[in-house]
């Protein structure tokens, strides 16, 4: 009876129709993804006090390891994303996060340190959902809107995520059990969300005419495309890894952070901070749909770009001294998040449709994330081996300053490459 009732109110063309609103399209991609960021983060809201491995607190090994497996699916993804039909995203989205979950249930139930390797298996299936939501979102006239509403999602979802996991600690849960509990917690309305998602239309000739058609890539297509815009993609890609540093420390780092900053507050502070950064960025991101050209959207984009890694210099140099420790994490949340997402919701849209390649973003989305996800996790076990005594949380105030310097010097670059290269 539910499945009839469900189906008779998908055929109604009343009811129909919101499947083409672009609210329909923001709202599905926000709440999966959202909902995707429970089965991921939760685990980070502990501390694990006391708990080391090797000599490596166990709080880095346990995100060293979820990363390990996000590094592998990002790289994997670089081939296996970009060339997925349409079809297949759905069910490939369900058996992910099914996966997920079944490694956070191993992830309790087994003894340490072999906990380590269902913390991996976690973020294998993880690190391709981002791609497979972005799919039913790109080539169209609002795709920046829709995939700003993706973006935004686990901004808010990073912080929301580790409220849920420190008040189910704060409940008595345990932290070995905790990331399990909020999965749970998490599944219903992820269903619902994917629902959603599966009822979003394919791109219209109207779309296809403004942005380009986007079809799966074959290996020639990669190449090409690597060939043609290389010097430019990796610039790009350089920014993103610089991003997703302080961003990877800024996320599972917070609850240092905050105490390296004096405050030991509720475990809403996690979320209210980044309501902030997502609405910015969501407006931010927003309204580049409304910029019709596509030669001054990206630029206009790169400049925004460049933009975030001001603030960072600003947060760096005058933040700890000028700014409460509220409006000094806000402000690095948008010098981060301006930078990270801007790559992935309007410059790579814009660089498809105005080189004309057989391309999408899935490509070089995965080939940014695996230079990122590599990145970080070069820095946990470097901090974890090699440099024992860092503290990422201390550090991090000092790491904003630099790489904001270096990602301006990186940023110009690739504008005045891409100047030359694309408009001729």
């Amino acid at each position: 009876m539910i499945i009839q009732s469900h189906s008779r109110l998908e055929k109604n063309p009343s009811f129909t129709q919101w499947f083409s609103h672009p609210l329909w399209s923001m709202v599905a991609a926000f709440g999966c993804y959202f909902c995707v960021y429970g089965f991921r983060k939760p685990f980070t809201a502990g501390l694990y006090e006391g708990q080391f491995w090797l000599g490596i607190p166990w709080k880095s090994v346990l995100i060293s390891s979820q990363i390990a497996g996000y590094m592998l699916s990002k790289c994997g993804g670089i081939f296996f994303v970009s060339s997925m039909a349409w079809s297949q995203r759905i069910k490939a989205i369900l058996w992910s996060v099914f996966m997920a979950e079944l490694a956070l249930l191993g992830f309790g139930l087994a003894p340490k340190p072999w906990s380590i390797l269902f913390l991996l298996i976690n973020g294998l299936p993880l690190g391709m959902i981002f791609g497979y939501i972005q799919g039913f979102l790109e080539g169209k006239k609002n795709t920046e809107l829709f995939i700003a509403s993706l973006g935004a999602s686990f901004i808010l979802a990073d912080g929301v995520s580790k409220s849920v996991g420190k008040l189910l600690l704060n409940t008595g849960i345990s932290e070995t059990w905790m990331p399990f509990t909020a999965g749970i917690l998490f599944s219903m309305p992820f269903l619902f969300f994917v629902w959603m998602l599966h009822r979003i239309p394919k791109p219209t000739q109207e779309d296809i005419a403004e942005r380009s058609e986007r079809a799966p890539m074959t290996s020639n297509d990669r190449s090409q495309l690597l060939k043609s815009l290389g010097p430019g993609i990796f610039g790009i890609s350089v920014l993103y890894l610089f991003a997703s540093l302080l961003r990877g420390i800024r996320s599972d780092f917070a609850p240092e952070i905050w105490e390296y900053l004096g405050f030991h507050g509720v475990p809403a502070i996690f979320t209210q901070t980044e309501v902030w950064v997502t609405v910015g960025i969501l407006v931010i991101n927003g309204s580049l749909v409304y910029i019709k050209n596509n030669f001054n959207a990206f630029f206009i984009s790169m400049g925004i770009i460049l933009f975030g890694f001001v603030l960072l210099i600003i947060s760096g140099t005058l933040g700890l001294q000028y700014l409460s420790s509220f409006w000094l994490i806000v402000l690095t949340g948008f010098g981060i998040y301006l930078p990270y997402l801007t790559i992935t919701t309007s410059v790579f849209e814009r660089m498809i449709a105005i080189s004309k390649h057989k391309a999408n973003i899935g490509f070089l989305m995965y080939i940014v994330d695996s230079t990122g996800y590599v990145g970080y996790n070069i820095l946990l076990l470097c901090s974890g081996f090699i440099f024992p005594h860092w503290n990422l949380a201390h550090l991090f105030f000092e790491w904003i300053t630099l790489l904001g310097l270096a990602g301006i010097g990186i940023a110009l670059f690739s504008m005045i490459y891409f100047a030359k290269k694309l408009i001729q």
